[in-house]
């Protein structure tokens, strides 16, 4: 009879630990939500593989930032003379990768998230442009870009 309570006890110990709830680490997804502001941009463009252009930007405002929602839209934000200049977009994440499209026609950005933490976050574009001096040439161009919230 002994063995049958301890038996019973075991029993309900372990049922009570199975049902207990495990807490997720926060994802990619997850991290991404929120306001992001703009603390540097490292852009090169090449032709080929010759660099032709580099530049550092880091005098940003407050008006400068990205902001991302749970539903797959968010606002990009840049400031101008004329003030903040805004333009929706939608997104889409797997894993590593974030997509952002500013159109129905655009096939999207392809940009690569480097580091993401609650407070700081690192993405790595690479894309094909016009070459500014000349638009029958295509060029690569390569942006890191570094927010905070």
């Amino acid at each position: 009879m002994k063995h049958k309570y301890q038996l019973l006890i075991c029993v309900f110990f372990l049922c009570l630990y199975s049902c207990k709830k495990e807490t997720q680490a926060a994802g990619t997804g997850t991290l991404i939500v929120g306001k992001w502001y703009f603390m540097k941009q490292v852009s090169v463009l090449y032709q080929s593989t010759k660099e032709i252009s580099t530049f550092t930007k880091t005098n940003f405002t407050n008006d400068d930032f990205i902001e991302y929602y749970n539903d797959g839209s968010g606002y990009y934000s840049k400031s101008t003379a004329q003030g903040p200049s805004l333009s929706e977009f939608t997104y889409k994440i797997s894993g590593a990768t974030i997509t952002q499209y500013t159109s129905t026609e655009n096939p999207g950005i392809a940009e690569t998230i480097k580091t993401i933490t609650s407070t700081g976050l690192a993405v790595h574009v690479v894309q094909l442009v016009q070459d500014p001096n000349d638009p029958t040439v295509t060029d690569t161009e390569v942006d890191d870009f570094t927010y905070t919230r």
